[in-house]
C-alpha cells in the first residue's frame, strides 16, 4: 500500500498519509503537493488518521502547503489528528492557522 494517496477532484484535494510525517517523508510529498496546487486545488483535506507522529520537517511541510494555497485564496484542514499531534498543534499555536480535527471519539478537544 503506498504511504500516500492524494485524490483531486477539481479545486479540492485530499492527502491521505499511512506513515509517520518526517523531514524524509516530507521531501517527497513537497513536490506531489505543490503539484496538486498548480492543478487549481485550493482546498486541501490532510488526513493524519494513521499518523502517529509529526517532526518538524513535517510541521514546516504543512505550513509551506497551507501558505502556497493562502496564495491561491484557499486553505487547509487537518483531520483525524491524534490526541497528540493536536496537542503538539496547540503548543505551537499552529491550530490558529490550521482548522484541526482529531480522531473520533478519542476523547480529545478539538
Amino acid at each position: 500500500m503506498p504511504s500516500i494517496q492524494i485524490e483531486q477532484s477539481e479545486n479540492q484535494a485530499l492527502i491521505q498519509l499511512q506513515e509517520p510525517l518526517t523531514s524524509a517523508l516530507a521531501r517527497e510529498l513537497r513536490p506531489r503537493l505543490l503539484e496538486v496546487i498548480a492543478k487549481g486545488a485550493t482546498q486541501m483535506v490532510m488526513d493524519l488518521s494513521l499518523v502517529d507522529l509529526v517532526d518538524s520537517g513535517g510541521i514546516g511541510l504543512l505550513i509551506a502547503t497551507r501558505n502556497s494555497l493562502a496564495k491561491v485564496g484557499g486553505g487547509m484542514r487537518i483531520v483525524g489528528a491524534s490526541s497528540e499531534i493536536q496537542h503538539l498543534f496547540q503548543v505551537m499555536r499552529l491550530d490558529r492557522h490550521f482548522e484541526v480535527e482529531g480522531k473520533p471519539g478519542d476523547g480529545s478537544l478539538s
